[in-house]
């Protein structure tokens, strides 16, 4: 079953597609299917339930009943690792 992941960063283009790339790639590498899309943090609270995981280059601030998982980490380089097991361990628990 596929798995719905949002990537947001604040034009909604830049550093999400990085990161969309990124998770995916190692999604696929434990099994996870994913339906991957992109959007602004704007967008986000329309999107609120209806997805797995947001994942997000900027604070998004909390109120979201969707999980938020902040994958500036992966941009950095420093803290990547972990962040890419907690997306794929928040996606088997869905």
């Amino acid at each position: 079953m596929k798995k719905d992941i949002i990537f947001a960063c604040s034009s909604g283009i830049a550093t999400s597609t990085v990161v969309a790339e990124k998770v995916q790639e190692f999604c696929k590498e434990h099994g996870i299917d994913v339906n991957a899309r992109q959007a602004t943090v704007g967008e986000l609270s329309g999107l609120d339930g209806s997805v797995d995981v947001f994942v997000v280059t900027s604070d998004v601030g909390g109120g979201y009943n969707t999980p938020i998982v902040n994958a500036l980490p992966i941009l950095t380089g420093v803290g990547e690792q972990e962040v890419l097991e907690q997306i794929v361990s928040i996606l088997k628990e869905q």
